[in-house]
């Protein structure tokens, strides 16, 4: 299972393109917010491939989409934010606990626009980075995954 994770997009819609056509196969698509008309283009030319996807701080008008999820995917439990809510530009401290306190093996995030990968006790903190530079690719089998942070 082969998913790709964007964030930070800002319009940059090309640079996503480029990332399907040199991953595909692609499973599953996840977008930590910002910018959601660009989501919306993914699901347009991708239809067949199921999206997760939050709404970033520059979604100032989009209400029907929410801020956090929780989901667990091929028996990973997946904590999905933007991360401004939780102070990441500053310390991830509070996204670390928030993600501990609900059970996650992974939490994505971005706003930050900066690739991060870390783990801390059973918590894996991702962040692909901003789409224009960065982007990660999370495999899944037999209930265990591997994450990495791949450039454009």
């Amino acid at each position: 299972m082969k998913i790709i994770i964007f964030s930070d997009s800002h319009k940059d819609f090309g640079s996503m393109v480029k990332v399907m056509e040199r991953e595909a196969p692609v499973n599953w698509l996840i977008h930590a917010g910002d910018v959601h008309r660009d989501v919306e283009d993914l699901e347009v030319m991708y239809p067949r491939i199921p999206l997760a996807y939050v709404k970033g701080n520059n979604d100032y008008f989009i209400h029907d989409v929410p801020e956090d999820r929780f989901f667990t995917f091929e028996g990973i439990k997946i904590f999905l934010t933007h991360g401004h809510n939780y102070g990441v530009k500053y310390s991830l401290a509070k996204l670390y606990q928030k993600g501990e306190a609900m059970g996650a093996d992974l939490v994505i995030f971005g706003h930050t626009h900066v690739a991060h990968c870390e783990k801390i006790g059973d918590v894996t903190l991702f962040n692909p980075g901003a789409a224009t530079r960065s982007y990660g690719v999370l495999e899944i089998n037999d209930g265990k995954f591997e994450i990495e942070i791949r450039q454009i």
